[in-house]
């Protein structure tokens, strides 16, 4: 039960939290709407599992990931909670008190029907919009998977690379520690960004005069699309720029963009002249997240040898590349027609760069650490009875 009343409670309290957001523009505009803010609250809600909408008239497919996020940080211990129910129904304690359960199928069990609920109400909440999206049916998939499946495996204890060897339960070890990298030279970029561009990010928020209830609408909003302005910045970070429309590019050692909509986070764009050849140590953080990534995959393989150490080395890094890659397109899509009918990472040219700049990096890293673990010459050593008898017979 907890198992399928969980996903409706869920996306329950993310409904309320963004149908509280739209009140407090309903408040504050006198020609809004209630109605209207409440069906807002739906649409943003179903277009964070990705399918598209028209919101103002207007085509949007970019995925607030800021809500997304928040969804699956709400699933998982409502998960943990449904698997730790579910056990205690199953089994029987012991005289320690503690219960002994199939921790594999109990995961699948739970995590299978959380999904499952999870995927048919966000099913239900597009067919009352008459949205039809293949796109937003995957995408209530993937949350509703790994949270139900994280949570439900977190609520019993149970870990499925328990029963992989050691350097393969590395790989994810590395891949994440590779993306929190990527993720924090993100997050510098913007913070930069953000400091070098106040003055444009402030002009925009005084024009807008929303007053205090605009201006918390305005922060939600920025916050639910944070984690897409930092995948942006990783784009650019890892030198295959970004676009914030058509006919514009953002890059390392150039800025070129057009008219831009009067959103406060766009007075980050540099101006035409804000390109800079010293933009391009940036690339070492890109450079740095593969070499994490190998050294946490080579360190689990002591015995192996430098050829062997700077293939895995490079294979993480290739892996974590294509992992950042997936983030990003994620993160990109539309935020109107004609010239913002696509707005953030350059999709085919960090497909090439981030796989390539964090696979060599870590091919180097994995190599050098080959060669420094190589075990030296060791002397053939005689057993002394051996010896004597080589004497004597000498």
């Amino acid at each position: 039960m907890a198992a399928v009343l969980g996903p409706i409670a869920v996306l329950l309290a993310g409904w309320l939290i963004l149908a509280a957001l739209g009140a407090v523009g309903w408040l504050t505009s006198p020609e809004a709407d209630l109605g209207s803010a409440l069906a807002l609250a739906t649409r943003f809600l179903v277009l964070a599992h990705g399918a598209p909408l028209q919101i103002g008239g207007l085509p949007v497919s970019i995925i607030p990931l800021g809500i997304t996020a928040t969804l699956i940080l709400l699933a998982v211990p409502v998960a943990a909670f449904a698997a730790r129910h579910a056990a205690g129904q199953s089994a029987d304690p012991d005289d320690t008190g503690k219960l002994w359960v199939d921790g594999e199928a109990l995961t699948l069990k739970v995590g299978g029907t959380f999904a499952g609920v999870y995927t048919v109400a966000v099913a239900a909440l597009m067919g009352a919009l008459g949205v039809i999206s293949l796109r937003g049916l995957l995408g209530a998939l993937a949350v509703a998977v790994v949270s139900g499946l994280w949570g439900a495996a977190h609520g019993v204890g149970f870990d499925p690379t328990d029963a992989w060897p050691e350097w393969l339960r590395a790989v994810p070890r590395a891949m994440g520690a590779a993306l929190l990298l990527v993720l924090a030279g993100g997050a510098a970029v913007l913070a930069l960004a953000l400091w070098e561009g106040r003055d444009r990010v402030g002009e925009i928020v005084t024009n807008l005069d929303g007053g205090a209830g605009g201006l918390v609408l305005l922060v939600a909003l920025h916050l639910a699309y944070l984690p897409n302005v930092i995948l942006a910045c990783v784009s650019w970070m890892l030198g295959a720029g970004v676009t914030v429309g058509d006919g514009s590019l953002i890059t390392l050692t150039s800025s070129e963009a057009g008219l831009l909509p009067a959103v406060p986070i766009f007075g980050i764009v540099p101006p035409p002249d804000g390109g800079s050849d010293a933009h391009l140590w940036w690339l070492a953080a890109g450079a740095a997240a593969g070499a994490v990534a190998a050294l946490v995959v080579t360190l689990a393989r002591p015995r192996a040898r430098f050829d062997e150490t700077a293939l895995v080395g490079a294979l993480a890094g290739v892996l974590a590349g294509g992992f950042v890659v997936v983030a990003c397109a994620i993160g990109s899509g539309s935020l109107g027609s004609d010239r913002l009918a696509f707005v953030g990472a350059r999709l085919v040219e960090l497909a090439i760069f981030a796989p390539t700049l964090l696979g060599l990096s870590g091919m180097v890293v994995g190599l050098v650490l080959g060669l420094l673990r190589r075990p030296r010459t060791v002397p053939e050593v005689v057993e002394p009875g051996a010896q004597e008898a080589v004497e004597l017979g000498g």
